[in-house]
């Protein structure tokens, strides 16, 4: 009897949690779950979606100095590097000195000793000799002339620049051998104002201050001598060859050197 009753009650227990299961909403037993999962949805929301930065194109500041100002790594010479003034040769050198400074630039040389430099000069001097006849003042075409004989250089001569023409050439990383009216670029280092006759070598510009930067070979403070712009293409004038000959025009013919 007892056994009976005992299988009789866990029969009634069993049947009662089957109608519980099927009576009670699913609700009850999934409230943990469901919170769990509401409470996960709010932390989702709290987190802001991270932005994406915008790419901003990385300008080149090589391009951009490019167009404000450039120079070239010009290794100086002075036309009399060792002072030597009084020698009338020297006194007009600066045609010499300037061929000197282009080739050791296309040489890709740093620098030109005072020992060196005349030596180079000296050396061009006497290959005038034969080709002018004489150690004399050059015109830019005669210059280039010579200077593609001498050094085996291709170079270009351009007529009728314009100061745009000057920057435009400059901004291509060449260098400009320029024949100059010295009395008119005012520097304050030349001797009675500078000579009618001068050529000087154009190795770069700051535009942002209006200037062009030379190799002025006229005097020893000539390394990187900057001049206003609107001075220096005044000045541009080409002259003829010979000694001190008259000058006609003012032809504003210059001389580009490419490496």
């Amino acid at each position: 009897m007892r056994s009976f009753l005992i299988r009789l009650g866990v029969s009634i227990l069993f049947v009662g949690i089957i109608i519980i299961w099927y009576i009670v909403p699913d609700s009850f037993f999934v409230q943990y779950s469901e919170a769990s999962d509401q409470y996960t949805l709010e932390k989702k929301e709290e987190v802001k979606p991270v932005k994406k930065e915008k790419k901003v194109a990385k300008v080149d500041e090589d391009i951009v100095k490019e167009k404000t100002k450039i120079k070239q790594t010009v290794p100086f010479v002075v036309q009399a590097p060792h002072a030597q003034w009084d020698d009338s040769r020297y006194q007009d050198a600066c045609e010499e000195a300037s061929m000197v400074m282009a080739e050791a630039w296309i040489e890709g040389e740093n620098h030109v000793s005072r020992n060196d430099a005349e030596e180079r000069i000296e050396e061009l001097f006497k290959h005038e000799e034969d080709f002018f006849g004489d150690a004399v003042d050059t015109s830019i075409n005669d210059t280039a002339r010579f200077f593609q004989q001498h050094y085996g250089r291709s170079v270009d001569v351009k007529e009728g620049v314009s100061m745009e023409d000057l920057y435009d050439i400059l901004s291509h990383k060449n260098i400009i051998i320029a024949p100059t009216n010295g009395k008119w670029l005012e520097n304050p280092h030349f001797k009675n104002g500078g000579p009618e006759r001068h050529m000087l070598v154009i190795v770069g510009f700051d535009k942002k201050n209006g200037e062009f930067i030379t190799n002025d070979p006229g005097t020893r403070v000539g390394r990187g001598y900057k001049y206003k712009d609107s001075i220096l293409y005044n000045a541009i004038r080409d002259y003829k060859t010979g000694h001190k000959e008259d000058i006609e025009g003012t032809s504003k013919t210059v001389m580009i050197i490419k490496k």
